[in-house]
């Protein structure tokens, strides 16, 4: 795999701080670190990412694997030597056992600490299906694979925290209802992780056909946030006295408080403790159409109520008319990430946003973050990854803006 590792370590020139409604300056500062790219051309390199510590994993789910089979998909893990993020070292190559061309596998990543676990789909049982790596070192396959108990749709979507995972699978039937949407709740057993079938079942009590619930999944300790785009909703489920079993309706139906359904709203969610943050990439700001918002949620004192409009609306200070900010975001101790990957003649930029020290609060905001060597067309912030004040953010169109794609992950560091 080609790899262009702290060659870009000049300052961004990044935008003057961004004011908020409210008059409160960011001041974050990010330096790009280092950039990945792929060396396989339509190999759909970085349709997804993850970072956990030092660890930086990146889905790649049409390229082709050591083994030579065509289009089924590799996961690459790098990590920060002694953490040094300009210094990446590809620790393991993660393969699917099973090998299956074109089965989406890398087309969704998650970690928790040691643990990486990848979306993706078994043809030759017609499930769903995630894969377990522990501490993944080489060319490796999978430590456990985790499907569905009855037949079904890819995993389109997958989070882990601790030893819980979540996939979510926006065509999956429910009951007697095709193409409904469900998420998974998968918890690891005593013994550690083996191949199993769900744990529980999450859907919508108010969900219909072909309205991509699962579409975006995210979990926080004994908490899961859903996306149903749309249907322009987005929902949480805490985890029951009893544990998570059988299957399990909504705790609480989040939405903006414009109710405008035509954002799809809900196409990506990140869930930190209490706070769920939602995109909304259409959303039409001012007369801008699809600048697109992150809308914010935090958990009340008293819990989580059956129906919550936003508590803080996210928008970019400079954004303009067709960016589609909130088309990916992520949420970790405070920091918001969300990528706009058509601003710029569709070159793309992502938008850091920090919480105030009294709670979030409705902000034209946000820090821009470009990449060094962007192009038109590359869609920068089509993904992003979040922690420990490292960000990741993909350009899958990296870079010629899809005439032969390589794709790009570029990693930055908070210099504040």
């Amino acid at each position: 795999m080609k790899t262009t590792l702290g060659l870009t370590l000049a300052l961004l020139s990044l935008a003057a701080s961004a004011q908020s409604r409210l008059g409160r300056q960011t001041s974050e500062t990010f330096q790009q670190l280092a950039e990945l790219t792929g060396s396989q051309s339509f190999a759909l390199f970085a349709s997804s990412l993850a970072l956990s510590g030092n660890t930086l994993v990146i889905g790649t789910p049409a390229a082709t694997p050591p083994d030579g089979c065509v289009a089924c998909g590799v996961v690459y893990v790098y990590t920060a030597v002694n953490g040094d993020w300009t210094n990446l070292q590809l620790t393991a190559t993660l393969t699917q056992s099973s090998g299956q061309s074109q089965g989406g596998f890398g087309g969704a990543v998650a970690i928790s600490g040691n643990t990486v676990v990848v979306g993706g789909y078994d043809s030759s049982s017609e499930l769903g299906a995630a894969y377990v790596y522990i501490n993944p070192s080489g060319t490796v396959t999978e430590n456990a694979e985790l499907t569905t108990s009855v037949p079904g749709a890819p995993f389109d979507s997958i989070s882990i925290d601790g030893n819980t995972i979540v996939a979510g699978s926006p065509l999956a039937p429910v009951g007697s209802e095709r193409e409904l949407g469900a998420a998974y709740v998968y918890v690891e057993p005593p013994d550690g992780w083996e191949n199993m079938t769900e744990t529980a079942e999450l859907v919508a009590n108010d969900e219909s056909t072909e309205c991509d619930f699962g579409n975006s999944v995210s979990i926080s300790g004994s908490t899961v946030a859903v996306g149903a785009p749309r249907l322009g909703l987005a929902y949480v489920f805490v985890k029951p006295a009893h544990g998570w079993n059988g299957t399990q309706g909504q705790t609480a139906e989040l939405m903006p408080s414009n109710g405008t359904k035509a954002a799809i709203f809900g196409i990506s969610v990140s869930l930190s403790g209490d706070t769920v943050a939602v995109g909304a990439p259409e959303e039409t700001v001012g007369t801008k159409q699809e600048v697109g918002a992150v809308y914010i949620f935090s958990e009340p004192s008293h819990g989580w109520p059956k129906t919550m409009t936003q508590t803080a609306e996210l928008t970019a200070a400079r954004g303009t008319a067709g960016s589609l900010m909130g088309y990916s975001v992520a949420i970790s101790d405070g920091m918001l990430l969300a990528g706009a990957p058509y601003a710029r003649s569709g070159q793309g930029v992502a938008y850091a946003f920090s919480e105030p020290p009294g709670g979030w609060q409705n902000e034209a905001a946000g820090k821009e973050i470009v990449a060094a060597d962007g192009a038109p067309n590359n869609s920068f912030g089509d993904v992003v990854a979040l922690g420990g004040g490292v960000l990741g953010v993909s350009a899958p169109y990296w870079p010629d803006g899809g005439l032969g794609p390589d794709g790009a992950v570029y990693v930055f560091g908070d210099t504040h």
